[in-house]
């Protein structure tokens, strides 16, 4: 009497005797999950989670253009700052606890180039954003025009390699965004209307 034919199963039976459908994971094989097992096993955000991701934080600083007439041609001149990434740019920084935004222009101006300067007219602010840790960053840059009373560069920061006089029309070549630029023109603007000279 002939023996009666096993069927050959590609899975594991479950409880209920029926084929599971599953083949054994060998050491080389990876588990697949599907798309529907991956929505089930990551929960939906939560408000709170959802208002993190588009919240956006705030940052303010303050900084100066610093001009002198040059003596040769009577073109303006700027002081630049350059940072170890070797990039150009204006002095400016973050104000300490309950300072004036003029006066966090003047000290960190003063820090960063070694100058002793005074303050003159307001240019501007300058808006630009970031990516921060947990939000986007909108950050506020506060600029005045200021003149040289003193100090030498000497005495400027640790934070930044060199810092120059250079002509206003060539300062807008150097420097490294076109915000910044942009700054510098407004001060052209504003020294031309002011006094009368080459503004570039």
């Amino acid at each position: 009497m002939a023996k009666p034919r096993m069927r050959r199963s590609n899975g594991r039976r479950d409880g209920t005797g029926r084929d599971s459908g599953r083949r054994s994971l060998t050491s080389n094989q990876a588990p697949v999950r599907s798309t529907r097992n991956a929505r089930r096993d990551k929960p939906p955000p939560s408000h709170a989670a959802s208002n993190k991701l588009i919240r956006k934080g705030i940052a303010v600083s303050a900084g100066g253009v610093v001009w002198r007439e040059a003596s040769a041609n009577g073109e303006f001149e700027v002081v630049l700052v350059q940072t170890p990434a070797m990039r150009w740019s204006l002095p400016k920084g973050t104000p300490e606890n309950g300072e004036h935004l003029a006066d966090t222009a003047l000290r960190e101006v003063s820090e960063e180039t070694g100058l002793e300067v005074s303050l003159d007219e307001k240019i501007g602010v300058m808006r630009y954003s970031f990516p921060g840790e947990d939000a986007r960053i909108d950050k506020a840059v506060h600029f005045w025009l200021m003149q040289p009373t003193g100090g030498s560069f000497a005495n400027h920061d640790h934070e930044h390699v060199d810092v120059r006089w250079v002509g206003l029309g060539r300062a807008m070549r150097m420097v490294s965004y076109r915000n910044t630029v942009e700054v510098l023109e407004d001060a052209a603007a504003l020294l031309d209307r002011k006094h009368g000279l080459l503004a570039h």
